[in-house]
């Protein structure tokens, strides 16, 4: 699922993901988090810091912190400072991408993330 206010984005993620995952996009937190309380197929969670951060950031916390929900996280951002560094590493995010990003490293990225958490379970 990706958490995104930009359209455009999200039609990029739909394309570089298409055939190898089912996109579910959700353009604000209060949708994902309904998406996440119904659908348990959803295996990894794409969150983009640009719009509406701190509200990203607190749906991050929740996933981050929940039994029920315990899905991987990757964060795009645009903004590639020690900062925003530090804070995922914090919120244990499990991969970051600054834009402009390689699709095919964030393909890869979901993919290894994807196969070691179903491999702890």
């Amino acid at each position: 699922m990706s958490v995104n206010g930009n359209t455009a984005m999200n039609y990029l993620l739909q394309t570089i993901l298409k055939g190898k995952y089912d996109f579910l996009p959700a353009n604000n937190v209060y949708r994902a988090m309904q998406q996440l309380r119904t659908n348990s197929k959803i295996c990894f969670l794409i969150v983009d810091l640009d719009f509406h951060p701190q509200q990203g950031w607190d749906l991050i916390e929740h996933v981050k912190s929940s039994k029920l929900c315990n899905v991987p996280v990757v964060v795009l951002a645009t903004e590639n400072t020690e900062l925003l560094r530090q804070k995922c590493y914090e919120y244990e995010v499990d991969e970051i991408f600054f834009k402009p990003f390689n699709p095919v490293d964030l393909i890869a990225a979901i993919s290894n993330t994807v196969s070691a958490t179903v491999f702890n379970y």
